[in-house]
């Protein structure tokens, strides 16, 4: 589906979404559903594209997104294997609105007030994710139980939230399809310079009312926006490659020059891209 907000395929019965995704590439329309999502990422390299902030994913990581948190994963182009995921989905309210406010579960209350944000496991993954990744071949009961299992580890292992605003109400489709387009555009363009006239355009808007919408949508201007995106892709090359020079990564990546290049990664990474290449090699 191309805009917000997007069902989950489930039966009338279904309380608890069980879903496997191999792909060449994952979903990567900005989306967005009343479900919790808890994705395990077992293969496959790229970015998690939220509102107001990008984060890459490699294998063994671990996300929490909340409700109505839009949100696409964009597989790394020059994967060529296929990329896969596991996922559970669920709301609040799945097993009945006052489950979770059930005496026995008090102690999972973090693990919402954490979800609203959405977060990413840092410690536990590699034990948490392979038990999702399980409950494939379990029946109901059992994925309902891993479920609860699963959601108690969540408010006892380190986590980092992903975004600093939790999304308040579904957006209309007419905005839905605008967030879209510029989402399309700077996933498909960011290496080339991006005009605000260009993106104005794109929107129906005017430059200053293009900017008013996409920063009370996302929290920033829509040249941070773009400049994040880049510095995460670069992150991705500058892993993957140990050929290409540091001016050769910051020109595919949609910078003009080496020194705007370092000075962009620092403010964002702390740490020069050589360095950063360093670390990871």
């Amino acid at each position: 589906m191309k805009v917000l907000p997007f069902i989950i395929p489930k039966s009338p019965s279904e309380n608890l979404v069980f879903q496997v995704d191999e792909e060449i590439r994952f979903y990567d329309k900005l989306h967005q559903h009343e479900e919790i999502q808890i994705s395990y990422i077992s293969r496959g390299h790229g970015k998690l594209v939220l509102m107001d902030s990008i984060h890459p994913y490699h294998p063994n990581d671990l996300f929490v997104l909340g409700s109505n948190m839009p949100h696409l994963f964009k597989s790394e182009e020059t994967d060529k294997s296929t990329s896969k995921m596991y996922t559970l989905f669920f709301t609040k309210e799945s097993f009945g609105n006052e489950f979770f406010n059930l005496l026995e579960l008090q102690q999972l209350k973090s693990f919402f007030v954490k979800a609203r944000n959405g977060f990413k496991v840092v410690e536990g993954q590699k034990d948490l994710g392979p038990f999702l990744q399980k409950l494939e071949d379990k029946n109901r009961l059992d994925r309902f139980l891993g479920l609860l299992y699963i959601l108690n580890r969540f408010c006892e292992v380190p986590t980092k939230s992903l975004s600093l605003w939790a999304p308040t109400k579904i957006r209309s489709l007419d905005e839905g399809e605008r967030l879209q387009r510029i989402f399309d555009l700077v996933i498909q363009n960011f290496q080339r310079p991006i005009s605000l006239e260009e993106v104005a355009e794109l929107t129906f808007m005017t430059k200053n009312s293009f900017c008013r919408f996409f920063k009370k949508h996302t929290n920033k201007s829509f040249f941070d926006f773009l400049i994040a995106y880049r510095i995460e892709h670069a992150c991705l090359q500058l892993a993957q490659s140990k050929t290409s020079s540091i001016m050769e990564i910051a020109e595919a990546c949609g910078f003009q020059s080496q020194s705007n290049f370092n000075r962009r990664f620092k403010e964002t990474k702390g740490i020069t891209p050589r360095a950063f290449r360093a670390n990871i090699h």
